[in-house]
Parts: C-alpha cells; structure tokens; sequence
C-alpha cells in the first residue's frame, strides 16, 4: 500500500530525530571525560604553581620582573586584590569587605646568590623587634697617633719608587704606622679614593656590630658569606651581606619617597663610621657585577644611590682604611676584644707560596701582586683586605715580624689603570717598607708631634 505525503514526512522526521539524539548521546559521552581531564589538569597546574611560587628564590632584578610576584585574589564582588611579596614597609591594600583595613606585610628576606642556594646556605634572620635597629660603633674618636719624621722618610721613598716605575703620583694615597709606638705618615692620606673591595672590612665591622648588639638570631647563619666576601672577595657574598645590614634589597628604579626611604637604610654604614670620627667616608655603594641579580652594573636603585644628588661612589681615605686596620687587628678594640678577633683570623692570609701561587691568573688573588708576595720567605703573620679593577689597586694590611721586633699597619691607594695594570709595584712597596721597619729603632721619636696639628703631607 503507497504511503500517504504525510506519512513519509512523519518517517523523515523520526529519522532526523532519531539522528540528533544519536549524536547528542555521543557527543556527551565524548565530552565529559575531556571536561573531567581538564578539570584535573587545572587542579595539578594550580598545585604545582603555588609549590613553585612558594620554593623558588626571588633572583631575578629587571623592569619586567620587579623583584616581586603580584599575587591576584578576588572577593565575592570580584574586586582584584594585588599583593606585592617584598614590599618594605607597610602598605594599604584593599580589603575584601566594604570597610579599609591596614594589612602589614613582613618584608621578605632578599634573594639569596644562587651558590648559596644551591648549597643550601642558612638564611640569617633578625630577632623580632629588631627589623629596624641601628647600631653605632663603639670608638667615638680616632686613635691619638704622633707623627714621625722617621717613618715620613720611608713614605716618601715609596712615592720616589712608584716615579722611578713610570707611575703617577697624583691617585695615589699612602698612610703608614708604627702600630707598637702610635707613630704616623703618609702621603695624600686624606684625599677620598674608590677603594674597591677593601670596603668588604667596613661592611663587616657594621655586621660584627650588629651580632654583638643582639639584633640577629644566630651568628653562625653569616658564616659562609663572611668566608665569601673576605677571603675570596665575593661581591654576590657582599651584596647579600649588605642587604642585610641594611634591610634593604637592590631594586628597579624607584620613585622619590621610596627612594628616599631605601637611601635612608642604604646610609646608616656611613653614619656607623661617620660618627666616630671616619670623615666625608662613604661605604654605601655595592660592588659589582653581580649577576645573580641580573646586574653587570648598577641599574636600578643602585643607579639611584650612585647618581643622588651627584655621582656618589665609595670613597675612603688610606688614613680611614689603616686606621680600622689598626683597631681591628692590634688594638682589638673594634666592636669588641671577642668580635675584632675573629675579625682580624677572616684577615688572615697564607704566605706560603703553595696556598697563594695559583696557575688562573684571572682568579681572586689577595697575595698575588699585593703587599704580601714579597713576603712569602720572611717570618711574619699578615693579615689585609685587598682590592682590585680596572682602574684602581687599593690594599690595607697589618705586618708583624715573628721576633716581634716590628708590626705596622700599610695602606696604599692607587686609583688609577697604571696601579691597576702594575702587577709588581705593591710587592716592591712592601719590601722596602719591610725594610725600613725591620730596621728602625722601635723607641718613639723625642717630643712626639700629635698628628691633627699637622696638615696632610703630599
């Protein structure tokens, strides 16, 4: 029997129904295991990323990455709430209900270089209540030094000496004393030079000043940075050190109140020394480069701190440097009898020409090619902090005799490339100055001269 036209219009429908449902069927069952795969996808990333976020040191210092992660969380009205994990003081942020609460955030401790992590360095901490303590050292007033026309004598051979050696006179500083008769000379010893990493003493006499004070929870965390920054003049060992001293961590450019803020911490290490007599010194400036902050140079706030109000290098005298010197290592009255001791054994150096004589000539060296390679065969304990770029050779060193006939204290500035490229003048300095002292009569000089009533010698 034919089909009526309705009939055949009602099976095509059935069948086009009947099509959609099967594909309906279908395209659910093949969707929901996808949605359950991407729900558990979303989970993991987000599991993972909050174990990152949490573990991963804050290394990096560029304009992209401003040495922070912005944290992002939203309210029931889905108000972004941004929250910066380094800020340095308390800040405002908005809060999730209507009413705006003050939330204060603990500053972070600043990014650690990335041996120290991979060693798995401690990471010192401060005792609570002491985020914002500022020590002052305990010398108030420089050492009562005479000044001597014997020892004058042997300063002006070594300026004779770098002449003869084609050197100019101009950059360079020297200041030498009789640490056993108090007695003094020097050369231009008053005029301000960049001392290059002889500033890393400095920076941790204000540390030991600190520890000493009670502000930081163990002494021992500073160990390795310490062990770093003098006796391999680390300058990542350094920067850290500083950020710490200070609360204050190297950051892109700031705008003004902040930069103010950070200049303010950044110089108590100048107020430490100012105020006990370390005149117009300036040991706020970080050694470079320091590339586990992304910095070859300074940039950033380190610019800032150069460049505010005008260009603002470290400066200290040769008569600053052999003065901390002599109250480090043979008055023992820096900070404390206990702390200028283990001070003075992190000065220490080898002479012994199988601890020094490296086969990497680019490798830090603080014997080679200062005061103390022409040492090496005589019987005396040295102990300096030496410092070296291409355009200065700076070193601050104490010389005791084994017969304890003879200790006094060298400190030379040459800050110019020629000093920088002469491998061979300190040494020369050092033996003939070994010379004269070995020789000399220890007795001071009749009517002893106090050493401010006489202008600088140059």
């Amino acid at each position: 029997m034919q089909k009526s036209p309705q009939s055949k219009v009602s099976s095509q429908q059935i069948s086009v129904l009947s099509f959609i449902a099967r594909f309906n069927t279908a395209t659910v069952r093949m969707t929901i295991p996808f949605v359950l795969a991407a729900a558990l996808m979303a989970k993991y990333v987000t599991t993972q990323s909050a174990r990152t976020s949490a573990a991963q040191p804050l290394n990096s210092l560029n304009a992209a990455t401003p040495g922070g992660i912005l944290l992002a969380a939203k309210s029931s009205t889905q108000k972004t709430l941004k929250l910066r994990t380094n800020v340095p003081d308390s800040v405002l942020v908005p809060a999730t209900s209507s009413a705006q609460k003050k939330l204060k955030l603990r500053t972070t401790p600043p990014p650690r270089p990335n041996w120290a992590i991979a060693k798995g360095m401690p990471i010192p901490s401060r005792l609570p209540g002491k985020e914002n303590t500022e020590v002052a050292y305990n010398l108030d007033t420089p050492p009562d030094f005479k000044y001597s026309q014997e020892l004058q004598k042997i300063v002006n051979e070594v300026v004779k000496l770098t002449a003869a050696e084609g050197l100019p006179q101009k950059p360079l500083s020297i200041t030498l004393i009789d640490a056993k008769t108090g007695e003094t000379a020097g050369y231009q010893q008053d005029t301000p030079r960049y001392p290059a990493s002889v500033v890393k003493t400095f920076w941790m006499t204000v540390l030991y000043s600190q520890i000493e004070s009670g502000i930081w929870k163990n002494e021992n965390d500073f160990t390795p940075y310490i062990a770093k920054m003098i006796q391999e003049s680390d300058n990542e060992a350094a920067s850290y050190i500083v950020d710490q001293i200070t609360a204050t961590r190297s950051q892109p450019r700031l705008k003004s109140e902040k930069f103010k803020g950070l200049k303010n911490k950044r110089e108590q290490v100048n107020r430490f020394f100012r105020e006990a007599g370390y005149k117009r010194i300036n040991v706020s400036q970080k050694t470079f480069p320091l590339y586990y902050l992304n910095l070859p140079e300074p940039r950033g706030s380190e610019s800032q701190m150069l460049s505010r109000p005008v260009w603002n290098p470290n400066r200290i005298t040769s008569r600053q440097a052999a003065r901390l010197m002599y109250e480090i290592c043979y008055l023992k009255t820096a900070v404390s009898q206990e702390a200028s001791q283990k001070m003075c054994n992190w000065l220490e150096r080898d002479l012994n020409p199988k601890a020094w004589q490296d086969p990497d000539l680019y490798a830090f060296n603080p014997v080679r090619g200062f005061l103390g390679q022409s040492l090496s065969k005589n019987n005396v304990s040295f102990h300096s902090k030496a410092g070296w770029t291409s355009r200065s050779r700076a070193e601050m060193a104490m010389v005791s005799t084994g017969d304890d006939k003879a200790t006094y204290i060298l400190a030379i500035f040459g800050q110019s490339p020629a000093y920088s490229n002469s491998v061979d003048i300190f040494p020369q300095i050092s033996r003939l100055v070994y010379k004269r002292m070995t020789a000399r009569d220890t007795k001071p000089e009749s009517k002893p001269v106090a050493l401010s009533n006489l202008p600088d010698v140059n």
